[in-house]
C-alpha cells in the first residue's frame, strides 16, 4: 500500500472520534445530569493532562525512533479507557474516565504529524492532501450522529466513540513500519538535553504561545457551541450541518495547502488564522441569525486550518529532525493542554454568567495572539533555530542565521 494511502487512511479513523466527541460530548455529559460548571471542569481538567502526557509520549517515540509501535500502544490504551464510559456514572467516575481516555488518545496526534512531515520532507507527499481525509471523516461523523440523535438518546453517543476507536486501532496496524533514519546515543541525556534546548529558544516558545493562543480561541465554540445552538432552537441537524460547513471550508484548504503555504508562507498563514478568530468570534458572541452563521462558520478554513498549517510548517523547519514529535507534542500540549484547558474552564463560568457573550473572550484572544505572529515574522528566517551533531545526542549548537528574517 502506498505511503500517501496508508498516512490517509489512519487520518481518517483517527477523526472519527473527534467528529463524536468534539461537537456531542458535552451533549451526553449533559444527558448524564452534569451541569455546565461540571462539564466545563472535566473538559478543562483533561485538557491540562495533556501537558505531562503528550510530551512524555513523543519523547519516548524519538528516543526509540519508532513513532509506529507508540501509536499502536496509545490507541490499544484508548480502547480500553473509552469502553470504561459503559459502566461510569456521576461526575467523579467519568472525569476519572476521561483523565484516562484524553492522556492517551490526544498524544497520537502529534506523532502522526510527525509522520505526515517526515514523509512530506522523504518522499515529496503533500501534507495537506492527506491531511485533509481527517477532517472528511469529522464532517462524516458529526452529521451521523447529529442525525442519530434525532431518533437516539444521547446516551448512544459513548457507543459511537467506542466504535471510533475500533476503527482507529486498525488504522494505526496500517501504518507503515519506520526506518530508523540515524544512530541513536545509548544515553537518554543526549535526547533530553536537545529536547531541553529547543524548548528554551525564545523564539520557539513565542511561536508556540502565539499558535496556541489561536488555537486557544476555539475553547468557547468546543464546550458549548451545540449546546448553545440547542438553547437558541436548532436541531441537531442543523447543528450537525453548521459544524459540517467549517469543516468543508477546513478540507477545501487542506486540498489546495501546498501551494498555498508555499505562496504565503508559514507565519502569514498564523497571521491570517488569529484575525479570523477576531472576526469569528467577535459576530458569533452576537448570536447572529442562521443565514450569518453559515458564512461565519467557513471562517474555519483561516481560524482553525490556516493557524494548524502554518504552525505545523513553522515547527517542521524551526525544529531539527530528531525532536519532530517532541516539538509537535509541545505544541499539542500548550495549545490543547494549557491554553484551551484555562479557556474552557473560563468559558465555563463567562458562559454561565453571559451565554453567548462569552466568545467576546475568545476574540480578544485572538487579536493578542495576531501580534505574536508579527514578531515570528520579524525574527525567524525560516531555517532552523539550533543544529544537532549527526547523532542528536550530546552536542547543541545555536543557529546563528537565525536572529532575523523574512518569516516566510
Amino acid at each position: 500500500m502506498p505511503l500517501a494511502l496508508r498516512l490517509s487512511v489512519f487520518y481518517a479513523s483517527l477523526c472519527l472520534f473527534s467528529g463524536v466527541q468534539v461537537p456531542f460530548f458535552p451533549v451526553w455529559l449533559k444527558a448524564k445530569g452534569l451541569g455546565p460548571q461540571e462539564i466545563s471542569i472535566i473538559m478543562a481538567a483533561t485538557m491540562f493532562l495533556r501537558i505531562a502526557a503528550g510530551p512524555l509520549f513523543a519523547f519516548l517515540a524519538d528516543r526509540l525512533d519508532n513513532r509506529r509501535r507508540v501509536v499502536i500502544a496509545l490507541a490499544w490504551g484508548s480502547l480500553i479507557a473509552v469502553c470504561l464510559y459503559t459502566v461510569s456514572d456521576g461526575f467523579w467516575q467519568i472525569f476519572l474516565v476521561t483523565l484516562l481516555l484524553m492522556s492517551l488518545w490526544p498524544s497520537i496526534t502529534p506523532l502522526i504529524e510527525a509522520l505526515a512531515m517526515k514523509a512530506a520532507h522523504d518522499h515529496g507527499i503533500d501534507y495537506g492532501r492527506v491531511r485533509l481525509w481527517c477532517s472528511i471523516t469529522f464532517i462524516g461523523a458529526s452529521l451521523g450522529v447529529g442525525w442519530l440523535l434525532g431518533w437516539q438518546s444521547p446516551l448512544i453517543i459513548s457507543t459511537c466513540l467506542i466504535a471510533a476507536i475500533v476503527v482507529n486501532l486498525a488504522g494505526a496496524y496500517l501504518l507503515a513500519p519506520e526506518v530508523p533514519t540515524r544512530m541513536r546515543s545509548t544515553r537518554t541525556g543526549g535526547q533530553l538535553h536537545a529536547a531541553l534546548a529547543i524548548a528554551r529558544e525564545p523564539l520557539f516558545l513565542v511561536g508556540l504561545v502565539t499558535a496556541s493562543l489561536i488555537q486557544s480561541t476555539h475553547a468557547v465554540y468546543y464546550a458549548f457551541g451545540t449546546l448553545n445552538w440547542q438553547k437558541l432552537g436548532y436541531s441537531n441537524e442543523v447543528i450537525g450541518i453548521l459544524w459540517g460547513v467549517g469543516v468543508v471550508a477546513e478540507i477545501i484548504l487542506f486540498a489546495f495547502s501546498g501551494r498555498v503555504v508555499a505562496r504565503v508562507g508559514a507565519v502569514r498563514m498564523m497571521s491570517l488564522g488569529a484575525a479570523a478568530t477576531v472576526l469569528r468570534w467577535g459576530v458569533t458572541a452576537m448570536s447572529p441569525p442562521l443565514w450569518v452563521l453559515f458564512p461565519l462558520q467557513t471562517l474555519h478554513a483561516f481560524t482553525y486550518c490556516a493557524a494548524h498549517l502554518g504552525t505545523i510548517h513553522f515547527l517542521a523547519r524551526a525544529t531539527p529532525r530528531s525532536l519532530a514529535a517532541t516539538a509537535q507534542s509541545l505544541y499539542a500540549s500548550l495549545s490543547a493542554g494549557v491554553m484551551m484547558g484555562a479557556m474552557t474552564l473560563a468559558a465555563g463560568s463567562l458562559y454561565q454568567s453571559f451565554g453567548p457573550r462569552a466568545y467576546l473572550l475568545s476574540a480578544a484572544v485572538g487579536g493578542v495572539s495576531f501580534f505574536g505572529t508579527l514578531i515570528i515574522g520579524a525574527r525567524w528566517s525560516g531555517g532552523p533555530l539550533l543544529v544537532l551533531d549527526e547523532e542528536g545526542s550530546d552536542h547543541v549548537d545555536r543557529n546563528p542565521a537565525n536572529g532575523r528574517g523574512a518569516g516566510c
